[in-house]
């Protein structure tokens, strides 16, 4: 069966077609509902007149799509709920939950259908959910589930809005500071200064100690050698000098005793004669 589509349909068509349906699907669904049209002569007629106002209708639809997207766009919602230890909710945050929400919290009413949510969510966290809109008009709505006696902190938004435009990571311990750029500045100057004199005082310290340390021990080093040499040269001399008056009491002996033989001798002489 023929029937002209009035709306998009995903997998059948979209607004201001032709398209060739089931008579069951038509009958029971497209015609009642108001999506379709039967595509008879006298529809046929005014099909261009249709498509006109269909294609009126549909940039009308889209800048509203557009207007709420920009408003839904980034908002947060919360929820809490049971969680065991690994963070695994005992239930789950499905998208009728998430739209009644958006609703109460956030004052859009939202049609469930349309969140691409593949599957309930099942832990705790932050959770980005897109909604589709219109065809090519999304907005994103972060879903933030907490555990039972879990700290609420406000959205990151309202964060922002009472410190400063963005968040800007202290670089020096890795930890969160919300301000400008002036003030971060400030911040690293009155931060990193000292302690970069505080190092250079303390390595020029360290040397000032090592250099200090090592002069007494090399002082003392040399002092020890020169007593060990005066000594050792103290004890040589008494050697060499008992040394040689040892030789000339020999000597002395000697020539005592040559003289007593050679007088000896000539007594002797003088006898025989």
């Amino acid at each position: 069966m023929k029937v002209i589509l009035l709306e998009d349909v995903t997998g059948t068509g979209s607004a201001g077609e032709v398209v060739e349906v089931k008579s069951g699907y038509a009958r029971n669904m497209l015609l009642p509902s108001g999506i379709a049209i039967e595509a008879n002569k006298t529809n046929m007629k005014t099909l261009e007149h249709r498509r006109a106002k269909i294609a009126a209708k549909k940039t009308a639809d889209k800048e509203m799509a557009q207007s709420l997207a920009n408003q839904l766009d980034g908002k947060q919602i919360e929820f809490t709920a049971k969680a065991g230890e690994a963070g695994k909710l005992f239930g789950s945050v499905t998208a009728q939950d998430i739209a009644e929400s958006v609703k109460e919290t956030l004052g859009f009413e939202i049609d469930r259908r349309k969140l691409l949510l593949d599957a309930p969510l099942k832990e705790v966290g932050l959770h980005d959910v897109r909604y589709r809109i219109y065809p090519e008009v999304e907005a994103t709505i972060k879903v933030n589930i907490l555990s039972e006696g879990a700290p609420i902190l406000p959205p990151v938004e309202e964060l922002k809005d009472t410190y400063a435009d963005e968040a800007l990571e202290d670089e020096n311990d890795g930890e969160f500071y919300y301000g400008g750029e002036e003030e971060k500045a400030e911040l690293k100057a009155g931060e990193e200064e000292p302690v970069i004199a505080s190092d250079s005082e303390a390595i020029q310290e360290n040397e000032a100690e090592a250099e200090a340390e090592e002069e007494p021990v090399i002082a003392s080093d040399s002092e020890a050698i020169q007593e060990d040499e005066a000594e050792a040269e103290a004890e040589e001399e008494p050697v060499i000098a008992s040394d040689s008056e040892a030789i000339q009491e020999d000597e002395a002996e000697a020539e005592a005793e040559e003289e007593s033989v050679i007088a000896s001798d000539s007594e002797a002489i003088q006898e025989d004669e």
